[in-house]
């Protein structure tokens, strides 16, 4: 073995030592801040998520529920608008058929 390895341990070994551990258990501090911050940033972003996608796809009262009665809307009115907008052109035709027929 090497003789570097037996040698004992001198007063700045030891404070040197002392140094890094105390370096070690303050980085251990900082990661475990910043895992309690991640985990509550996350849990807030998540929380987000779940706001939108229940508002988005509620099938009862999401976008998604009032894009299908707009689009149920749209196709009831069309029916009536034909019918209604045929019955006007009829009425039209029926009248200028009048002006001119008497």
């Amino acid at each position: 073995m090497d003789k570097r390895l037996k040698k004992p341990m001198n007063k700045q070994d030891k404070q040197d030592l002392e140094l890094i551990l105390y370096r070690l258990q303050e980085q251990d501090k900082s990661v475990h801040k910043l895992e309690k911050h991640f985990n509550s940033k996350f849990n807030e972003i998540h929380e987000d998520i779940s706001f939108i996608k229940e508002n988005l796809f509620n099938p009862n009262e999401g976008l998604w529920a009032e894009t299908k009665l707009n689009s149920q809307h749209r196709q009831n009115t069309t029916k009536w608008r034909t019918v209604i907008g045929g019955g006007f052109i009829a009425l039209l035709i029926d009248m200028f058929w009048d002006m001119f027929t008497n």
